[in-house]
């Protein structure tokens, strides 16, 4: 058993899974982090500040998964770049109208009144862009493994 999970912990899998799922979190971290400077902070709609947050960690992800995730890729570096961005820009497009079908469509929040959106709706909508996020990295990882890189 000990012997299986050292060549589990020594093979190529687990490397790329663990870069993979080093590179998701730094990037969560980039989007949560961009979306609530970008909503709270300036003040800007749900949907740019998803847009925003979303460019930021995606070019986030790319560099940590092109160097680190997928290092082994025989992929040029600009044509991974191109294949990469515009698959995100799919997910992308899915995501902020996700975000946008959530909150201001099924919710029907009014998020422009920032006060009321701190004391009605507390920390939500950045909980659902979590969420959102989360199914967002899991879908991309199969693009990123199977067609990007």
């Amino acid at each position: 058993m000990f012997e299986w999970i050292v060549q589990w912990l020594e093979s190529a899998l687990f490397r790329e899974l663990f870069w993979y799922f080093l590179s998701g979190v730094c990037s969560t971290v980039v989007s949560q982090v961009g979306y609530s400077v970008c909503f709270r902070k300036f003040a800007l709609s749900n949907v740019w500040s998803k847009t925003i947050s979303w460019f930021a960690a995606a070019t986030t992800a790319f560099f940590m998964m092109r160097w680190l995730a997928f290092s082994q890729t025989e992929t040029g570096f600009w044509e991974s770049a191109w294949l990469f961005y515009s698959t995100r820009i799919g997910t992308v497009i899915v995501t902020v109208g996700l975000m946008w079908v959530v909150m201001d469509c099924w919710l029907k929040w009014d998020l422009t009144d920032r006060e009321r959106v701190r004391k009605e709706y507390g920390w939500w909508p950045e909980i659902i862009n979590l969420i959102v996020t989360v199914l967002e990295i899991a879908v991309n990882y199969f693009i990123a493994k199977f067609w990007v890189f």
